[in-house]
């Protein structure tokens, strides 16, 4: 594979999956907060994340 396809699947793929996985145990599980919070609040930080990855991809491949 091709180091663009490695950070691609790291970057859209492996953090974001960690990310929610990680916060979802923290959040809902460990610390009891309602589960409607803890989506809405995990989803928005990932919107957030995706875009600026999205540019940081278009600025870097050109």
């Amino acid at each position: 594979m091709t180091k663009q396809k490695i950070y691609f699947l790291g970057y859209f793929l492996l953090f974001p999956t960690i990310f929610i996985v990680s916060s979802f145990l923290w959040r809902f599980l460990i610390r009891s907060n309602d589960l409607l919070i803890v989506l809405t609040d995990s989803l928005s930080i990932l919107a957030i994340y995706y875009f600026i990855v999205s540019i940081f991809f278009v600025v870097r491949i050109k």
